[in-house]
């Protein structure tokens, strides 16, 4: 059932650490690396944080999901062009160009009866683009996928300086780049 948006200023590295800290668990028991590129620098968005978790934790299934053999699961955030992007990445089975045309249709999976409903990338692009935002997707079959979820910065004054406190550091890989296929 959804509840109604509560927008506030959000700290989406806060987001992450907090979605992700009760799936860590999951992902070392099934022989899944988390690597995280978190940018300290990253501006708050005008969100609600409830939401955006929900959007972040069905990505991370769907990842854990597709590497039932273990792999690499990879979270990062950044800032371009005055949107922030958190990018999940997994190096699981991938999609096929097929499949990669379907995943936003509701109730469309390729997962077994009993193990999905379809509904979780229908919902997290609803609710990413509820926030004024985009999902960009790119996956190969047998070499895995990347998610990509824009937001725009926020530009209310009170978020704006709310954010003046954080402080840069360098970043490790790769993410958040340009895709291949964009959320309809």
């Amino acid at each position: 059932r959804q509840m109604p948006m509560e927008k506030t200023a959000v700290d989406i590295n806060q987001v992450v650490r907090e979605g992700l800290f009760f799936l860590e668990a999951r992902c070392v028991k099934s022989g899944i690396d988390v690597e995280y590129a978190l940018d300290d620098a990253l501006p708050l968005v005008f969100a609600d944080a409830a939401q955006i978790n929900q959007v972040l934790v069905n990505l991370v299934v769907n990842s854990l999901q597709a590497m039932p053999d273990g792999g690499t699961l990879r979270v990062r955030t950044e800032t371009s062009n005055d949107r922030v992007c958190l990018s999940v990445e997994d190096t699981g089975t991938g999609m096929s160009p097929e499949v990669l045309q379907q995943v936003f249709v509701p109730f469309f999976t390729t997962k077994d009866i009993g193990q999905g409903t379809g509904l979780g990338l229908p919902v997290a692009h609803g609710i990413v683009a509820s926030h004024g935002g985009a999902i960009e997707i790119q996956s190969e079959a047998g070499r895995g996928t990347r998610l990509e979820i824009w937001l725009p910065v926020s530009s209310t004054p009170a978020v704006r300086r709310a954010h003046r406190s954080g402080s840069p550091r360098g970043l490790p890989w790769r993410g958040c780049g340009s895709s291949s296929a964009r959320s309809p």
